[in-house]
Parts: C-alpha cells; sequence; structure tokens
C-alpha cells in the first residue's frame, strides 16, 4: 500500500507539475527535460548538507588552517567528494589541486595580557581573559615581554600624505596601541586609493618594528590567522575596554581621541603611563605550502565548452589558536554550497554546453591569497571566465541577497527568475557603477578587480547576531534549510547559463 501511495504521488506532482514547467519556463535550459530539471532541483538533501558541514567542522580537520595539515585533509576529502560525482581536474597535469607557497602560523597556547596600574606608590595588575578580553593573532611572534604601553592612532607612516603617528613620539623598547585601517572614513575614491597602502595589519607591525616598538595592541577584538611578521614582535587584538583600562589617568577619553583623528587627519600619540605584560607562545612555518582545490564538469558544445562559470568559496579558516576554531559558517557553509551544485549538475544528467569550474580557495583567511593565484595563473585568456559567484558565510536567515556592477546586472535577473519560479524566497539585488576595490575583503572581489563578472551571494534575515572569527562558530548557528533553497536556486541559474546562446554581461 506505501509503493503505490508513493507512486501515486510520484505521478500526480510530475502530471501537474509539467504545464506549470512549460508555462513558466522562458528561460533557455538547453536540453535537459522537464525530469531532469527536477531530478537536478532535490538531489541534495539537508542530511548532505549537514554532513558534508559536520566533517569540515570536525576536529581532525583543525580548523582548516591554509598550511597545516589539517587544511591538507579538508582538501582530500573535498577532491574525493567531487572526484566521486564524476567532475574531473581543471589541471589534469596537477589533479585537483592548484598547489602554491603560504607560510603560516600556529599558536600554542592562549596567551598572557595583563596591565599593571600606579595606585600611589605601588601598582596593581589586571589580568584579562582569552576570548573574552583578547584574541592571539598568527601575525605575532613568540616570547614574553613587560613594557610601558604607548597609544599611536593607526600606526602609520604616511610622508606622501603628511600623516605620520610616530612623529615626536618615542616607541623605543615599548608596546604600542594601534586602530583598525587609516583614519581616513570618507567615501571619496582618490581620498581612500592614497590611503589605501597603509591599511594592511602586517604594515602596522612593521611600522612599529622600524620605530623600535616590541609588541603590538590591535583595538579591534578578533582573531586571524595571518602569518608571522617577525618572530620577536608579539600582537594580541584587544577589546576597548582594555584600551579603555590604559587610558585611565591619562585625561584622554578613547572615543574623543577616536573622534580627533578621524575629523582632523591629524595625528593623537601619547605615552599612557602604564605597562603592559604580554606572552605568547607560536610557532612560525615559512616555508609551508597549500593549494585551491578546482575541478570541473565540462561543457559539451565544441565552442561554448571554453567558457567558463565558475562558483567559489574559500576551505580555510583559522585553525587551532591554540582551541579549534571550527569555521561553521565561515565558511564551511560556503563549500557544502559549492559542493551541493557540484553534487546537483553532475549527478542527474545535466547537460551544460559551457563549462562549470568548482573551485575551493585555499589561503582567503590570511589575503585572499587563493584567489589570486587562480586569477593570475588562469591558463586562458580572463575573458574566457564569463561568470564568478562567490560563495562566503551564506548559511543564515530566511532570504537571499546578490550583489554586483551595473554592467552584469543581467546576471541578477538571472538569478531573480529561477528564484521566483523554483524556491520563492525574499530576494534582494543590488548593482553600482564598476570600480577596482580599494581593499578587497572576500574571494569574488579578486575577480570583479580583473574585470571578470563577479557575483557576491549571501543570505539575509537572521534573528541572532552573527558569530565570527570565534570558536563558537558552529552548527548552531546555521539554517540548512535556506542552504537546501541557495543550491536549487543556483543550480538551475547555473543550467540556464550554462546553455543560453549569450550570457547577460556588459563590459565595465
Amino acid at each position: 500500500m506505501k509503493s503505490f501511495t508513493a507512486s501515486f504521488a510520484l505521478s500526480f506532482l510530475l502530471m501537474v507539475s509539467t504545464p506549470l514547467l512549460r508555462a513558466e519556463a522562458p528561460a533557455d535550459y538547453g536540453s535537459n527535460d522537464r525530469d531532469v530539471l527536477i531530478q537536478a532541483l532535490h538531489a541534495v538533501s539537508e542530511n548532505d548538507i549537514s554532513g558534508w558541514m559536520h566533517t569540515m567542522i570536525s576536529p581532525e580537520m583543525r580548523g582548516r588552517l591554509a598550511g597545516d595539515i589539517g587544511y591538507d585533509m579538508a582538501a582530500d576529502w573535498a577532491a574525493g567528494k567531487l572526484a566521486s560525482w564524476g567532475l574531473t581536474p581543471f589541471f589534469p597535469e596537477k589533479g585537483f589541486f592548484q598547489a602554491f607557497d603560504q607560510p603560516y602560523t600556529l599558536i600554542k597556547d592562549k596567551g598572557r595580557l595583563e596591565v599593571h596600574l600606579p595606585i600611589g606608590d605601588e601598582s596593581f595588575t589586571k589580568r584579562y581573559s582569552y576570548g573574552d578580553d583578547y584574541w592571539p593573532w598568527g601575525i605575532s611572534g613568540s616570547g614574553e615581554i613587560r613594557a610601558e604601553v604607548v597609544y599611536v592612532g593607526h600606526g602609520i607612516t604616511a610622508p606622501e600624505l603628511g600623516y605620520d603617528d610616530y612623529a615626536g613620539i618615542d616607541v623605543e623598547g615599548k608596546i604600542v596601541i594601534a586602530e583598525l585601517g587609516v583614519p581616513y572614513k570618507g567615501n571619496d575614491y582618490d581620498s581612500l586609493l592614497m590611503w589605501q597602502p597603509y591599511v594592511d595589519h602586517s604594515n602596522k607591525v612593521r611600522f612599529a618594528l622600524e620605530n623600535g616598538a616590541v609588541g603590538l595592541l590591535f583595538a579591534y577584538h578578533v582573531a586571524s590567522p595571518r602569518p608571522t611578521v617577525d618572530q620577536d614582535f608579539l600582537f594580541l587584538a584587544v577589546t576597548d575596554e582594555v584600551v579603555r583600562d590604559l587610558l585611565k589617568g591619562t585625561g584622554k577619553d578613547l572615543d574623543e581621541v577616536r573622534d580627533h583623528i578621524q575629523t582632523t587627519l591629524t595625528p593623537m600619540s601619547f605615552s599612557t603611563g602604564k605597562e603592559a605584560s604580554m606572552a605568547l607562545t607560536s610557532v612560525y612555518h615559512p616555508d609551508g605550502k597549500t593549494a585551491n582545490v578546482v575541478a570541473m564538469i565540462e561543457g559539451s558544445d565544441p565552442v561554448l565548452r571554453n567558457e567558463y562559470l565558475v562558483v567559489g568559496a574559500h576551505l580555510d579558516h583559522l585553525g587551532m589558536m591554540p582551541v579549534l576554531f571550527p569555521g561553521a559558517l565561515d565558511n564551511a557553509s560556503g563549500v557544502a554550497l559549492a559542493l551541493g551544485i557540484a553534487k546537483a549538475l553532475a549527478t542527474t544528467g545535466v547537460e551544460l554546453k559551457r563549462t562549470l569550474i568548482i573551485l575551493l580557495f585555499g589561503a582567503e583567511e590570511v589575503g585572499l591569497v587563493g584567489a589570486r593565484q587562480f586569477v593570475e595563473r588562469f591558463p586562458y585568456p580572463k575573458e574566457q571566465i564569463r561568470m564568478m559567484i562567490n560563495l562566503d558565510m551564506v548559511g543564515r536567515g530566511n532570504a537571499f541577497f546578490a550583489v554586483t556592477a551595473d554592467p552584469w546586472q543581467g546576471l541578477l535577473e538571472v538569478l531573480e527568475n529561477n528564484n521566483e519560479r523554483w524556491v520563492h524566497r525574499p530576494f534582494m539585488t543590488r548593482s553600482s557603477p564598476w570600480q577596482p576595490p580599494i581593499r578587497p575583503r572576500t574571494d569574488g572581489m579578486v575577480f570583479y578587480q580583473a574585470k571578470i563578472p563577479a557575483i557576491t551571494f549571501g543570505t539575509r534575515g537572521a534573528t541572532t547576531p552573527t558569530l565570527y572569527h570565534v570558536p563558537e562558530d558552529t552548527m548552531d548557528q546555521i539554517d540548512i534549510e535556506i542552504m537546501r533553497d541557495v543550491i536549487k536556486v543556483l543550480s538551475m541559474s547555473i543550467i540556464e547559463l550554462g546553455n543560453r546562446p549569450e550570457i547577460p554581461i556588459d563590459s565595465p
């Protein structure tokens, strides 16, 4: 009886869906018929997605730090999945891996941070907590120091801009406090371009070293795996409360100091009159190597197979610092979506005239290195990459969004139409005039910068705060249901774009 009921239900579903599909199918899906499209639509289950993500965030994969063995295990696992569904290496002579050099740092303990507050002729030592008050960074060296603390604004020297946080202040043998980014907070593109070289965190360390400092407290409480700059220089990212403690008794208010620097573009550096102790054990691996995972479904058309559609997501995360940073949302979610698209299109008999590349980036977290490696070493003219969709932290909420540049807004219409046809989620899209990004923050921007049509696709509508670069980035903040729907919308959109005579894009 159950078998008959299930068979009848399936027959009824196909019967009623046939006229609907015919009535709502203006898009060109090539030779793919109704049955193939429906199979692709339902090829990936929520259990598939959950299982893949649990594998990637498991302790065995050690937080997937690029260069570390945990990342290598994750890359091997992902390549195995892609191979099992019939995808082939994009670089046949190299297998599924595009290897490149990538130094990395392992954080071996939680470190220590103390501030020594003068009370009369004595001092009181305030101890801070790992995670709650500070995070170690891979950019740090290893050791232990105690020194006077000096506030140096954004910690940069930009002579051509008439700005120097170190002018007239002695930091020799001292610990400096430096702010995130640069003092300019406006939107003028030319001004942003001039300040851009001074944004990078590594440069803040280099400026501090050039002026004789021995450590840096970064007023930006987020963990990061960027590799060591100097093995004797210590670096911890701290909360504003730590900075406020150091400013007590100086007559300086942190908010007022920041406002003065940013509104006047004038440095305001000063000694706090206090000492701090910093300690951390790290091990720097300058000869590290890592790789992108690059697979493809080759197109069937003898001409169009030389045009490429790319779905990308970064596979790496922060690793062990020294506790596990599992990186469920960032970015096991994006990788699971890319794998889901690969499975849906490779195992259901879907025909694509163009070639689809599934690209899992290494070393995104240390500066978009894997994306740059792929774009710079792409073996064909870059114009043959007709579209790139980037998936980064896509797994929370109840609605979609997609962003690109005006010349490529036709791609957004394809995504919107496929959402309306197959999924029916709220969908916000936006395009803006094309211009080179000042500071690319995600892999898709590397393609964008190279004038390759790139879309940032995401989800929105979450009702709880997003946990970012913390050990608590686990499956607890993931909404599997919307991830399943992302796979549906993108799979159907790629079938359409993979078979249309022309891709709806213009030159920027």
